[in-house]
Formats: structure tokens, C-alpha cells, sequence
């Protein structure tokens, strides 16, 4: 959980991390398919034990628990967990929603996911659980979806669509903008949230814009409306 400290250290406002169920029925952080990128060992969470998996290091940490990441949050800021890869389902969701609860941080925690269906049923199940759609793309009735954050594509992201997901209550985050330029767009905008693989940058980003004078908001306001 070095990762989510380093992300409160810096003064983030959330982390976000990818939860998998190992063979064993626990939860670990991990955000590939299997451990060769992060460890070398190409082999997958839901075939392995979480004995096995502890024994794993990658850049001298051993693999997180959704509990020790859980524990690394608490007081600190807003987790965003997604439920990833082909063991997210309903007992995913059903095993997340609990362990939060034990740990009394329904409202430091957010679930979200790529598969609708299964955000659908943690809302309706559990409407005390703030929950995540990540979007690949706007299309349709996007802003009427059932969960309470919508996560969109930079590319996505328009002033008129974001305006629409706020008329129905929700919240918008834009993902994964890592750009100067683009983070500096997004943070002149009306989103609620940015996910970013460069926290540091974003967060000189907003001292700098919060330093600026009357003309510079102005202008700068006037640049995002146009773009």
C-alpha cells in the first residue's frame, strides 16, 4: 500500500485502486492480468493462493490486500476501488461491499468497474455504497445510468456532456489524463474529479491556477470554453 501513502503524502484527494479474488477467495491490488509486468511471474491472481501471492515483490513491496489498502485510506481521503478482471462478479461485489462495511468507511470508498451490469447491482443492492461507471465513450442516455460517478475518457469529456451528468445528480471524472495541457483543461473545468497516473503534476497544476488574478481566470476560463 506504498502507493496509496505516497498519494496522501502528495495531498491527493483519492486513490485509485484495481482489486482481484485470488484462488483462495481474498482480495489483492493488482492491475494486469497476471504478475509478469510488476513481478516477473506470469501467472494469474485467481490461480494462485494468497500465501503465494505474499511471496511476490515488486520494487521491494509485497502485494496489498484490499484490507491493508483499506487501512492505508482510512482518515486520509476517498478510495476508488474497481472490481477488474474476470473474477469482478457478484460475489466481487458482494465480499467488497462487506469488507468496507466492517471497516466502518462506506463514505471514504467507491466502487467502480468496465462492466455496467455489475455496477447496476451494487447500486441497487447496496444504495448506501457510492459507486463509479468508467465509460469508454459518451453515447446515448449516459448521464441516466444508475451509480453516482460517471468516469470518462479525456476525449469524452465535453462541457456539454459533463453539464448533462451534473443535471442528474451525478459526478464526473475524467480519466487517465496524464498532459499538462490536458490536466490544466480539466482542472479549468466543471468536473469533480481528475485520475491521473501524474498526481504531482496535477497538484502544482491547481496551486498555480489558484494563484492567478482575475484576468488570468478570465482568460483561461474563456481558452477551456473554446477548446
Amino acid at each position: 500500500a506504498a502507493g496509496i501513502e505516497k498519494a496522501w503524502e502528495i495531498g491527493a484527494f483519492g486513490s485509485e485502486i484495481d482489486i482481484q479474488r485470488t484462488k483462495d477467495g481474498f482480495y489483492i491490488l493488482n492491475h494486469e492480468g497476471d504478475f509478469q509486468r510488476v513481478a516477473g511471474v506470469k501467472r494469474k491472481p485467481e490461480d494462485m493462493t494468497l500465501a503465494e501471492i505474499k511471496e511476490l515483490s515488486i520494487e521491494g513491496e509485497p502485494v496489498a490486500t484490499l484490507e491493508e489498502a483499506l487501512e492505508a485510506t482510512r482518515g486520509k481521503g476517498i478510495l476508488f476501488i474497481e472490481l477488474k478482471g474476470s473474477t469482478a462478479d457478484r460475489q466481487m461485489a458482494d465480499d467488497t461491499v462487506k469488507t468496507v462495511k466492517e471497516h466502518g468507511m462506506e463514505d471514504e470508498c467507491v466502487l467502480i468497474g468496465l462492466k455496467y451490469e455489475l455496477i447496476d447491482y451494487i447500486e441497487t443492492t447496496y444504495p448506501e455504497m457510492q459507486t463509479g461507471y468508467l465509460t469508454f465513450a459518451s453515447f446515448g442516455d449516459t448521464a441516466k445510468l444508475n451509480c453516482d460517478y460517471l468516469a470518462m475518457e479525456e476525449e469524452s469529456a465535453t462541457a456539454e456532456v459533463i453539464s448533462e451528468i451534473h443535471k442528474q445528480g451525478k459526478k464526473v471524472l475524467v480519466w487517465t489524463s496524464n498532459g499538462k495541457r490536458a490536466q490544466k483543461h480539466f482542472l479549468c473545468s466543471k468536473i469533480d474529479g481528475l485520475i491521473t497516473d501524474n498526481a504531482s503534476q496535477a497538484l502544482e497544476l491547481i496551486q498555480e491556477l489558484r494563484g492567478r488574478t482575475d484576468l488570468r481566470r478570465m482568460a483561461d476560463r474563456l481558452l477551456e470554453l473554446l477548446s
